[in-house]
């Protein structure tokens, strides 16, 4: 949570899609963006064969709006959350199930859903066209960065962005 907001910050659920981006999602904490929520233990195999999904959710760089939770379910991963944002670093790591079952939660609970790719390492071998498929298909929004910086700017206006606090007059 940013303590100079003053206003409203949307409750934003990070979900990595992978080791790779849950690299990426690591690295945001340095640039500002502790007090999310983000999902562990996605690999390109969670839930393929269409079996429950066993998610952790845990805050993000230690502060979050929830303590950490295991063995969650698409819906419970999501039922708080204002917006929820697959990321994406390697196409070979994207659950195409997962994608699906994560939209259709989110949506039924009211939350847009985002993917947010970041780099373009690997976006043009043969799995790649299934993986942006999915996304594309489970997405609301989706949108495609070169370097993590962007993206961690990217996710911090999501939330609100940074505000200095405004003096009562």
């Amino acid at each position: 949570m940013n303590p100079a907001r003053r206003s409203y910050e949307a409750r934003v659920l990070l979900v990595p899609l992978g080791s790779g981006a849950a690299e990426v999602a690591d690295g945001f904490v340095v640039r500002g963006l502790g007090g999310m929520m983000t999902a562990r233990g996605v690999t390109a195999a969670t839930a393929a064969d269409g079996s429950a999904i066993a998610l952790r959710s845990v805050p993000l760089g230690g502060s979050g709006r929830r303590s950490v939770a295991r063995g969650l379910d698409a819906a419970r991963l999501v039922d708080d959350a204002d917006m929820v944002v697959l990321l994406a670093v390697e196409p070979s790591e994207v659950s195409t199930a997962l994608c699906r079952r994560l939209a259709e939660a989110a949506r039924a609970g009211g939350a847009p859903i985002t993917a947010l790719v970041v780099g373009s390492g690997g976006w043009d071998a043969p799995r790649a066209g299934v993986s942006m498929a999915a996304l594309r298909e489970a997405a609301d929004v989706l949108v495609a960065v070169r370097e993590a910086p962007l993206a961690a700017s990217f996710l911090d206006v999501l939330r609100g962005g940074s505000r200095e606090p405004v003096p009562a007059t």
